[in-house]
């Protein structure tokens, strides 16, 4: 397959889909300008009017494995056929559940419980929940600019990148350090001023998502951890869009040398989980719970075999592979600040019209791309992507930008 446009877009078929979503959508997005189909292939994405886009979005990295991979068919296969596919799971168990969790520890060195939840805010929301409960005397959290960790009104609270997430809504006490290495200056300064045990926790993206893909700077990490354990304050790592192998690690904190106290995963993973020990987690029946949690057959048993694909296929090192491979390319073009780890990459443009302006165009020419920062566009294709794959892409970004230089 390659990328092939055939019709204006959006085509007849996804802008009658797309107008009935504008009338009946109570959400404020502005989805793509196509209605995806069950055509689609690989890292190639069909929609409703047979357009083929290469996918360098993964639906927010939430599909590593692309489109219609056939491990992931087989398990969907072997729990659709049942009723019902959703269980409530923390209450009713299920042998799948146990068997995800499993999993999930086997890449997790140094932690030996986890929680299944519904989503990623969900799941930074329950490792905000575990430190708090383990600081009895905690006034508040401490999050760095130009963070996102979701936008249920925990996780929102300790997100910086864009006000319109926050406008007019409440949020939990949080304090906020800059993302570089006057961060440990200034946590020092605020256990002087108000104590550690004021602290709940700290939490960090170690390769920020929303805020940039910006990675974070390895003193800053380094001392923060350090300060941290010292003073026996929870350090909690967002691995939301970052983890489950796409910076070439299974976790982009492993890229640090460093261990957290618990960290939050979702996306790749098909459910969201806070992953943790057991001294973290709170031991009160109730304490934290979820209807859905650990309950849905077909997301956990894709779960499962997600990372067993991963392992087998030896997907870490291809990411490493790759990632460099692109970034070599994007070096060699009229572009700004080209950054990353593995297949979670970014490069800046001028201005912001000239990065919208260019997401437009490679649309217009096949290419999925989202942004990101303030004028970043990000690159963050399936972990199945190969190198002609990604010339296209890398053609397509190149023309794209010549078309908008102009």
């Amino acid at each position: 397959m390659k990328p092939k446009i055939t019709t204006k877009l959006p085509g007849p078929k996804s802008t009658k889909v797309l107008d009935r979503l504008k009338n009946l959508n109570g959400a404020t997005s502005s989805p793509y300008p196509f209605v995806i189909s069950n055509k689609s292939n690989g890292v190639y994405l069909v929609d409703l009017d047979g357009n083929v886009f290469l996918d360098f979005a993964s639906n927010v990295a939430s599909t590593p494995l692309g489109y219609n991979h056939p491990k992931l068919k087989a398990a969907i296969k072997k729990y659709s056929n049942q009723h019902p596919v959703k269980y409530a799971g923390q209450d009713f168990a299920l042998k799948l559940h146990a068997d995800l969790i499993e999993e999930l520890l086997s890449i997790s060195k140094g932690m030996n419980r986890a929680f299944l939840i519904n989503s990623g805010a969900e799941a930074v929301e329950n490792c905000i929940k575990i430190a708090m409960r383990s600081r009895p005397k905690a006034k508040f959290g401490i999050s760095f600019n130009h963070a996102f960790h979701g936008r249920t009104l925990g996780a929102l609270s300790l997100t910086h990148s864009k006000p319109v997430h926050k406008k007019s809504y409440f949020t939990i006490p949080t304090k906020t350090l800059s993302f570089s290495e006057y961060a440990s200056i200034e946590l020092e300064k605020i256990i002087k001023t108000y104590g550690a045990a004021s602290i709940a926790f700290v939490i960090l993206e170690h390769v920020q998502g929303e805020g940039g893909y910006n990675s974070a700077p390895k003193k800053m990490v380094k001392e923060i951890r350090k300060i941290c354990s010292n003073n026996s304050i929870p350090y909690i790592a967002d691995e939301v869009q970052a983890g489950m192998g796409r910076t070439g690690k299974w976790w982009a904190y492993q890229n640090y040398k460093i261990q957290p106290d618990a960290f939050s995963s979702a996306k790749a993973l098909q459910v969201g989980a806070t992953v943790s020990t057991k001294k973290l987690f709170p031991t009160e029946a109730g304490a934290i719970s979820s209807t859905w949690g650990g309950g849905h057959l077909i997301d956990l048993a894709v779960g499962i075999e997600t990372i067993k694909t991963i392992k087998r296929d030896n997907l870490l090192t291809k990411n490493k592979i790759n990632g460099n491979y692109i970034k070599k390319q994007l070096s060699s073009m009229n572009i700004l600040n080209p950054r990353g780890r593995g297949l979670m990459l970014a490069f800046d443009l001028p201005t912001v019209k000239m990065r919208d302006d260019v997401v437009i165009e490679a649309f217009k020419q096949g290419l999925v791309l989202l942004d990101c920062g303030s004028n970043g566009i990000r690159l963050i294709p399936p972990y199945t992507i190969k190198k002609k794959e990604i010339n296209q892409g890398i053609e397509i970004i190149e023309k794209a930008i010549q078309k908008c230089s102009q």
